[in-house]
């Protein structure tokens, strides 16, 4: 189009209160989801969370991902460092229930954004979206947004500190409303902070959508794994399993985890306090998995030297085989693992 032939200026409107922002995205959740993501559906508004307060929005995405939103205007002097220790605050009190009881705070409303997701008479499809929606919870999993009309460079360094340096999958995005000559309402957002616009130590960057050889190797292993030990997150290139007697403070965790080139069924070390799991875990390189489609291999560089076990495959490996080796890496490890981990989180803590 060449310029002036049939543009218009856009007057740009304030949003007058914190409520009205949050309407505009309870009635248009595609402004929080970026090209290639999962849809979103809405939830419900001021969400009771106990002595954590009240969460503005929630929204759930159609791979049962829950997605916490926190609004806040740039006047409003709580949109610094306040709204994000606010808003963990809120994922933490909202990642402690189970699915069924998450459902019975927002009186049915879960059930019924994750039918939206797909036909009435679809329950196969809605019943792997109410799994996936509990595996989340257990994982400690969730999304959290925080959304502005403008926000503060200091706010945007400290999300994107979390989102580089953290397991959370945080996100900062600003709303402009503008208006144009015909009183038409135009909405515009902007992800200041984004899993798309960081990189995670160690990894290569992100990509707009999930990979499809990960997505099909997640489905296998999950089609027959235990609830408590399902593959979940949101993450373009991994997914993690995170058994739950394991202690959260060391970061350690199974992971499919794909490149360019390859992907894996990993076990991952991601705290110098879990530094000492090498010691049991080293020995295993060479042992054969998924029927003796590889071996396992031990990569002492992975996350500053800390280390992780993994079977590797290119990525047009049989999902079914990939899957197989993340059951026999678990079924390796699992037990190991968990009791060292309670051993060095024993010896962690102050004598009396």
């Amino acid at each position: 189009m060449r310029y002036g032939e049939s543009s218009e200026v856009l007057d740009s409107r304030e949003f007058v209160t914190e409520e009205a922002l949050e309407m505009v995205l309870a009635s248009h959740p595609d402004l929080l989801r970026q090209q290639g993501e999962s849809a979103l559906g809405f939830v419900d508004r001021q969400v009771e969370l106990g002595e954590a307060g009240t969460l503005d929005l929630l929204f759930v995405n159609a791979d049962g991902l829950p997605v916490a939103v926190e609004v806040k205007l740039q006047r409003n002097a709580q949109a610094r460092r306040e709204v994000v220790a606010q808003a963990i605050d809120y994922l933490s009190a909202l990642t402690a229930r189970t699915v069924d009881e998450l459902d019975d705070l927002v009186d049915g409303k879960l059930e019924d954004a994750l039918r939206s997701f797909s036909d009435e008479d679809d329950e196969a499809a809605f019943d792997r979206r109410w799994r996936a929606v509990g595996a989340n919870l257990r994982a400690g999993l969730a999304r959290l947004v925080l959304a502005l009309d403008a926000a503060p460079s200091s706010l945007e360094r400290i999300v994107r500190f979390l989102a580089q340096n953290s397991s959370l999958d945080v996100q900062l995005i600003t709303v402009h409303q503008y208006v144009t000559g015909k009183k038409a309402e135009v909405l515009v957002p902007h992800f200041s902070v984004s899993a798309q616009s960081v990189d995670k130590p160690g990894g290569p960057p992100t990509t707009k959508a999930p990979r499809p050889e990960l997505l099909a190797v997640v489905e296998n292993y999950n089609l027959n794994a235990p609830g408590h030990l399902w593959a979940v997150g949101s993450g373009a290139n991994y997914r993690q399993i995170r058994p739950p007697d394991w202690p959260t403070s060391f970061r350690t965790h199974y992971e499919f985890y794909q490149t360019s080139s390859q992907i894996g069924a990993e076990l991952h070390i991601e705290t110098d306090a879990g530094k000492p799991l090498a010691a049991i875990l080293s020995p295993l390189a060479g042992r054969p998995v998924a029927g003796n489609a590889t071996a396992l291999t031990w990569d002492a560089g992975w996350s500053s030297g800390r280390g992780r076990l993994m079977a590797k495959f290119p990525p047009s490996e049989d999902p079914s085989v990939v899957a197989k080796a993340m059951e026999d890496l678990i079924a390796l490890t699992h037990v190991s693992v968990r009791d060292k981990l309670i051993e060095l989180a024993g010896a962690s803590r102050p004598k009396a």
